[in-house]
């Protein structure tokens, strides 16, 4: 994602958006408090959005369980 920005695509895939694994456990692990958290946060959501922005015709994203809280607006859990 973070070699992304400035360019453009036919079709984006960002897979792997669980709340489990995005933002990554490790970077916020890494935070020192909750304002440094939240910092984390604000940088993968800036991330996410750069990388959603690249398709110009197609863009797919996908999760296994809980999506990320970072997507707003994602399709509803399946009956």
């Amino acid at each position: 994602m973070r070699r992304a920005k400035g360019l453009e695509f036919f079709a984006v895939a960002s897979p792997f958006l669980s709340e489990s694994a995005f933002p990554p456990p490790g970077a916020l692990k890494s935070a020192v408090d909750a304002a440094d958290r939240e910092d984390i946060v604000t940088q993968y959501r800036s991330l996410l959005h750069v990388a959603a922005t690249r398709a110009k015709k197609a863009l797919r994203v996908s999760w296994s369980g809980t999506p990320t809280k970072l997507i707003s607006g994602h399709a509803p859990e399946p009956d």
